[in-house]
């Protein structure tokens, strides 16, 4: 039975005034949750049947797996992490997916270089002696740009600052202190008020000791969360918390405070740099009859499970390479490249490798494509109808909407709107947004990217389970649609400026 069933439930005994029955309720809602929108294909997009989400979505699973190897290893920083054994499976793993569908496949390493990435860290808050323990706590993805040292420990006073606004920090000292700072995510870990309300700055600019960032997601995901508003100097250590160990904190501090009595943090790290780290791009190509090229990359690390970050744009990459490869050469007019990148997070090293070693294929090719994050399930903030408690996520069947955008011309970004549409993947109306991993080859060729950054971002719970199979499929189909309609074009009228 569903959480939101129970809670029905509960609500139900609380209106009758005692504690739930041992029967039954004669009135409750049936559990039979809703199931992922689909719709059939009309007769002039039947082609693009064969394309299957669910395979798709076993992908994901498989992806999810090897990252969770990373985690039973003992790694506090899991996930499929490139340099390390987990990120290498990972390539293993494309190749041999690539090699099964077909595709004469390469491996091509790139130096790494210098890597520098926290491996232990605990954060906690004392209250007369005793030690509470925030066991969501994790450093943000650029902590050893601005962290003090590479091994520290350091026990300090905090404060609470709530939203950090410049009204929250009067009154306040926060110089050589713990600054604690309830974070509005919007809608996820990448974008959030403590950045853009300016709450990060002037906690640094204040002298503070260190930052910890409250994330207003229901429940108490760990994030390696981005940060903006942090500047070079001072060097201080910056964790995110997930909202249950923030409400602790908090009530803690409320405790305390009545009584004059201050709370106080203590916060250990260690970061190790390692040196010539290598990696690997795995390129699987599938010949046309012409000289010229379709070109789709996606990257294959993601911290924790990346589920949808990005084993769903691996999928999509492997769902269109069994896709083109059951259709004879002489239906393929251009050659089609599909790259599987290992470092999106750890400095984009493959990204640049693909800008500098592939310049003659990306010189004709019709369009390069980015597949990141294709598919999410769009959860919202709900509760019990009547209650007063906090909302909590709720999953849904709608997919999450993407950033979208296109460099080439007018004709191409119809082409790619429309396919976007005829399938239904949705997006923002207004191009913009994040490339994301095609940001190295985005002005190299006609290109254009799908996009989410959603509440799961970065998340402990970016797991299979908020990755639908539907999703996966209606924008795969779309990619594959707009490979054909482009390979009806020319170069010429696929390039920017052109109608």
């Amino acid at each position: 039975m569903n959480r939101k069933i129970l809670a029905n439930l509960a609500w139900m005994a609380l209106v009758a005034g005692g504690p739930a029955a041992s029967q039954p309720p004669p009135h409750r809602l049936a559990d039979v949750p809703a199931t992922e929108l689909a719709w059939p294909l009309s007769q002039s997009l039947a082609l693009y049947d064969a394309i299957d989400g669910r395979r798709m979505k076993g992908y994901v699973e498989e992806l999810a797996a090897i990252s969770r190897k990373s985690r039973d290893a003992g790694n506090q920083r899991w996930g499929r992490i490139a340099g390390t054994p987990s990120g290498v499976e990972t390539q293993q793993w494309v190749a041999e997916k690539f090699r099964k569908a077909g595709l004469d496949v390469s491996i091509e390493k790139f130096a790494l270089g210098s890597q520098a990435r926290p491996v232990s860290w605990a954060v906690g808050v004392q209250a007369d002696g005793e030690l509470v323990e925030l066991r969501s706590a994790s450093p943000i993805i650029t902590f050893d740009r601005y962290m003090p040292s590479a091994q520290g420990d350091i026990d300090v006073e905090a404060v609470w600052v709530g939203l950090g606004m410049a009204s929250d920090f009067v009154g306040k000292d926060v110089r050589d202190k713990a600054v604690f700072i309830y974070s509005v995510p919007t809608p996820s870990s990448l974008i959030q008020s403590a950045g853009w309300i300016g709450a990060v700055t002037r906690a640094q600019e204040a002298g503070a000791a260190a930052i910890i960032v409250v994330l207003a997601i229901p429940g108490n995901m760990a994030f390696v969360s981005h940060l903006r508003g942090l500047a070079a100097a001072p060097k201080l250590p910056v964790f995110t918390v997930g909202l249950d160990d923030g409400e602790r904190v908090e009530a803690l501090n409320a405790s305390l405070a009545q009584s004059n009595r201050s709370l106080r943090a203590r916060l250990r790290w260690r970061v190790e740099t390692t040196e010539n780290l290598e990696a690997a791009n795995v390129i699987g190509v599938l010949p046309g009859t012409t000289d010229e090229n379709i070109v789709v990359v996606s990257h294959s690390d993601g911290f924790f499970e990346g589920a949808n970050d990005n084993g769903a744009g691996m999928a999509s990459l492997i769902g269109l390479a069994e896709y083109f490869a059951t259709r004879p050469r002489e239906q393929r007019r251009r050659n089609l490249y599909l790259i599987a990148t290992a470092d999106h997070h750890s400095g984009d090293h493959g990204g640049e490798w693909i800008h500098e070693h592939m310049r003659p294929i990306l010189e004709k090719a019709a369009i390069v494509a980015n597949a990141e994050h294709v598919s999410v399930m769009e959860p919202v903030w709900d509760r019990p109808w009547g209650s007063s408690i906090r909302p909590e996520l709720v999953m849904t069947n709608q997919l999450g909407s993407s950033w979208w955008g296109v460099h080439g011309s007018e004709r191409l970004a119809e082409i790619v709107r429309d396919s976007f549409a005829m399938f239904g993947v949705p997006t923002h109306v207004e191009q913009g947004g994040s490339a994301g991993q095609l940001r190295p080859v985005q002005w190299d060729a006609p290109s254009f990217y799908l996009h989410n950054k959603g509440v799961y971002y970065h998340a402990d719970a970016d797991t299979p389970e908020i990755v639908p199979a539907e999703g996966l499929r209606t924008a795969t189909q779309a990619f594959a649609r707009i490979f054909d309609a482009v390979n009806e074009l020319e170069l010429s009228e696929l390039r920017p400026g052109s109608r």
